[in-house]
């Protein structure tokens, strides 16, 4: 069952969209970690590819809070872009954030996305990748967060992290220095930590849904965002998410590639299958 979004309260500043697929225990991590936010004026929107039970059980306590709320679909393949959709579809504030399940923001992640903002432009960041130890760690234990987003922890902790193999821990000391001196380049949209504004979002009508494989997806918008003269701006050294370890998995993808490539023949900037069907 979905959780309708409600209209009829104020909106919020930012929609904080989360796309899962049953992982409860990294989504704590990363629930405890938006509980500590330094900006409170966001909801939260749990958008699930599939209908899981665990995960309705989970969410049971988290529901009840205000501007929280579980969306689920039919468990029928890989369609996390029919679930992003879904979700900017419910969203009431005008600015949206995306995230993963499995990946735990930094404490500033909605107030640096929110100051950052630029209407025209689409925010990209990055993650950290960790290693099995700590993302063990992170799972039992969700509030060690906290220690990491430390830099001087953070850096004392450098040596441990290799031997983790830890990648792209650079992305994990962020600072406005850090920006200054090597965030200018712009970087590729990924989905588990870029921003944008609604409008933005539906002028090129969200995810294609006929991208049912596993991969590309984020750099089909971001070609299409580019297309109706929207431009990239680097968040990287500012705004870090911490992605827990796992197996990656992809399938299809070159069927993905296939369709963006016909796409970009014609220059369908706006795809046919988004959101404007809802």
């Amino acid at each position: 069952m979905n959780e309708a979004v409600s209209s009829e309260k104020s909106p919020p500043k930012a929609s904080v969209i989360i796309s899962v697929y049953k992982d409860t225990e990294a989504l704590s991590a990363m629930l405890q970690a938006l509980d500590y936010q330094t900006e409170k004026d966001f909801e939260t929107i749990i958008t699930e590819d599939c209908e899981s039970e665990e995960m309705v059980s989970f969410l049971e306590e988290y529901k009840k809070r205000p501007n929280f709320y579980h969306l689920t679909q039919p468990d029928d393949g890989w369609r996390k872009t029919l679930a992003e959709n879904r979700a900017i579809d419910s969203a009431r504030a005008d600015y949206l954030m995306f995230l993963d399940g499995d990946c735990i923001p930094d404490r500033n992640f909605v107030a640096l996305h929110l100051a950052s903002a630029e209407s025209g432009k689409f925010l990209t960041g990055r993650r950290v990748y960790l290693g099995p130890f700590f993302s063990k760690i992170l799972r039992k234990k969700p509030q060690t967060i906290r220690y990491i987003q430390n830099r001087l922890i953070f850096l004392a902790l450098l040596i441990p992290m290799h031997f983790d193999k830890v990648r792209s821990y650079e992305v994990g000391l962020s600072s406005r220095f850090m920006q200054w001196l090597r965030g200018k380049k712009p970087v590729g949209i990924v989905g588990c930590n870029f921003s944008c504004y609604k409008k933005d979002m539906l002028a090129i009508n969200g995810y294609n849904e006929d991208l049912t494989g596993v991969g590309a997806e984020d750099s089909d918008l971001q070609w299409r965002f580019e297309g109706l003269g929207m431009v990239t701006k680097s968040v990287k050294f500012l705004i870090p998410v911490y992605h827990l370890f796992h197996e990656h998995k992809r399938h299809d993808y070159d069927y993905n590639l296939s369709v963006i490539n016909e796409a970009r023949k014609v220059k369908a900037y706006v795809c046919k299958n988004g959101i404007k069907k809802y």
